[in-house]
């Protein structure tokens, strides 16, 4: 999609990350259609997908960008590079953001000319769980990823979803986006999202806008040990014993 209002205040890039999300990323692209404000651009950056992903982002009017090296890290940090526009949002391809989503995102940050970052919550869909007890669980999962994220966000440890955040491009470039600082051609592994906020909080404010939801999918819902219990394993190597992942 090409930029649209070329004279709005900041304009802004949106990268959305992908991998064989052909039965997702029409409904992503369509809650963007939606957007009551103007003046972005659309990055699609397929992955190594071999369905019809790119295809659909390319009908739809979205840049379409490769990125042969698996790994959502690679492919965020391929958009983020190849955004034009001095505010860079960052949403998932089995995501919806609400129709005021950019409109706040611009706001926020022509307000607040420290503020380098800001992010909110995600609310999962409802049935879009694989299993019903997984359903049956989404009003807590939310209300829970809400209180951890304001909590950490008070502490200074922001915790950034990549479905719902957005960055200053020139503070993105300035702490090496996706990257290790230790090792510029390592990126991290898990939760690239949360350690780039860590590394933003840093250099400028963090913005956490508790009521600026995106819907996403639950479709990875399900199981304790890879919801509950890896998550938990690997905050602690962060937070507590300052790893990187």
């Amino acid at each position: 999609m090409e930029i649209r209002d070329a004279n709005a205040a900041l304009p802004l890039s949106v990268v959305i990350p992908a991998w064989n999300e052909e039965r997702e990323i029409r409904r992503c692209l369509d809650g963007l259609s939606r957007q009551t404000a103007g003046g972005f651009e659309v990055i699609v950056v397929d992955n190594g997908s071999t369905d019809r992903t790119a295809s659909i982002a390319a009908a739809w009017g979205a840049q379409v960008l490769t990125e042969p090296r698996r790994g959502i890290a690679y492919a965020r940090q391929t958009g983020f590079d190849e955004a034009r526009c001095p505010i860079v949002a960052s949403t998932d391809a089995d995501a919806i953001v609400p129709p005021d989503w950019i409109a706040r995102i611009r706001r926020e940050f022509a307000a607040r000319p420290d503020v380098v970052g800001i992010f909110g919550p995600f609310h999962y869909q409802s049935k879009s769980a694989p299993k019903k007890l997984a359903d049956w669980s989404i009003p807590l999962c939310y209300a829970a990823t809400v209180s951890f994220q304001w909590i950490t966000w008070r502490l200074g440890r922001p915790h950034f979803p990549g479905a719902n955040f957005a960055i200053r491009r020139e503070a993105f470039s300035a702490v090496s986006g996706f990257r290790s600082p230790l090792d510029s051609t390592s990126y991290y592994s898990y939760w690239e999202d949360v350690q780039l906020g860590l590394k933003l909080r840093r250099i400028g404010e963090i913005r956490y806008l508790r009521d600026l939801v995106v819907q996403a999918s639950a479709r990875k819902l399900g199981s304790v040990r890879r919801n509950v219990l890896y998550p938990a394993r690997q905050a602690a190597a962060l937070h507590l014993l300052g790893r990187e992942l």
